[in-house]
């Protein structure tokens, strides 16, 4: 019997110890990560490897850190559509051949999105797309809660939207660095994909890496839409997810998911593309300040191409380039440091040989807006010079 208890107490002694030294072992590790991850984000390393045993925490963290921050949205949204109908004679009798006659009809649908709360007091994001013509938005957040959203400000040509639901001190996102990316960078997208949001109050997270940077389609021909400077990711993103975030294995958002390439016309095939959280912001700040993004730029100078004629009466032997007749009062350009007979010889690392080289830049280059900036390399005097002009909106001053 004595010998018997030795043996369980035995037992139970080394179970004791393999349980300190477990937990000692564990809270090392998890100090270990944490030092670590605060080392990664003070100096921005990109972590690559997939085997490294700490990845799977990261990634863990990171979506833990985001998740209350997301939100299902679902919309009612009206929708044009032309219907085609067959025509019938006098006595009711379809024709033949049959002839068609084609009606207008709106019709109100269902569609859903993804979203997500950037300040405590309900703030969110969201693509313009998702709540474009919407009659009703519902929004639903990972507590299980519906609101009606308030749309803030939407602008369809940067397909970003802002809208508002009743919180007083939600848990909101916070923002990386999307000009500090790099290709093979691990991301994380999350969402309402197909609208499966609804069935446990969680957003769906799909993992990738950075596929590509400085994706530009321009302006759309389809529609008022202006995408530049996209990130591409092979995370999976499918109907639903537009609008949710795009976030790093700090558990930082640094773009809005935005649309996907598909063959047929469904779900994803790894090629998904990200409007960066850079240009989000931006646009964010001007809808919720004025409720609409300012276009409407006063550049502030007068132009003109330079011909033999102009280079002859200026003493330049090249005709390259454009030159600054006139520089307005209180306009971007005289705030920037243009002075008359400058000649702009390049923008936006774009040589400039007319006119109609600036015109495309600016309109084709980026979807400018007011608070942007231009870089202008001009010849002053047989000098160059760089000039950073920042776009002051028209009648600033009145």
């Amino acid at each position: 019997m004595g010998y018997f208890k030795n043996f369980i107490l035995g037992i139970l002694t080394g179970i004791v110890v393999i349980s300190i030294y477990y937990l000692y072992t564990l809270k090392i590790d998890i100090e270990n990560l944490s030092d670590e991850l605060n080392h990664l984000k003070e100096n921005r390393t990109v972590f690559h490897s997939p085997d490294n045993k700490n990845i799977g925490l990261m990634i863990t963290e990171a979506v833990k850190k985001v998740t209350p921050s997301v939100v299902g949205i679902n919309v009612m949204k009206f929708k044009d559509e032309n219907i085609k109908k067959k025509i019938k004679d006098p006595l009711g009798l379809l024709t033949i051949p049959p002839t068609y006659k084609v009606e207008r009809k709106i019709r109100e649908v269902k569609s859903n999105g993804s979203g997500f709360i950037i300040s405590k007091d309900g703030y969110l994001i969201t693509n313009e797309h998702v709540i474009h013509n919407a009659s009703e938005i519902l929004v639903t957040t990972t507590e299980g809660n519906k609101y009606e959203a308030t749309i803030i400000g939407a602008d369809e040509k940067s397909d970003i939207a802002v809208l508002k639901i009743g919180v007083d001190n939600h848990t909101f996102t916070k923002f990386g660095k999307s000009n500090k990316l790099n290709i093979g960078e691990w991301v994380l997208a999350l969402g309402n994909p197909y609208g499966l949001f609804e069935f446990n109050n969680k957003p769906l997270v799909t993992l990738g890496i950075i596929s590509g940077l400085g994706i530009n389609f321009g302006n759309s021909k389809f529609n008022n839409r202006f995408y530049t400077d996209m990130i591409q990711t092979d995370a999976s993103i499918n109907p639903g997810n537009s609008g949710g975030p795009l976030i790093n294995i700090f558990g930082e958002v640094i773009g809005l998911n935005t649309m996907i390439y598909s063959e047929s016309g469904g779900g994803s095939v790894g090629i998904g593309f990200v409007t960066p959280i850079s240009k989000v912001l931006r646009i964010k700040d001007q809808l919720i300040e004025n409720g609409y993004v300012n276009r409407a730029i006063d550049y502030g100078f007068e132009l003109i191409d330079i011909d033999k004629d102009i280079s002859k009466k200026i003493g330049k032997t090249s005709s390259k380039g454009v030159l600054v007749t006139s520089v307005h009062d209180h306009g971007s350009a005289k705030e920037a440091g243009f002075v008359e007979g400058d000649i702009i010889v390049a923008l936006e690392n774009y040589n400039i040989e007319n006119k109609d080289d600036i015109h495309t830049i600016v309109k084709d280059s980026k979807d400018f807006i007011v608070g942007d900036s231009l870089r202008f390399i001009v010849n002053r005097d047989d000098k160059i010079y760089k000039i950073n002009m920042e776009l002051l909106p028209i009648n600033r001053l009145n």
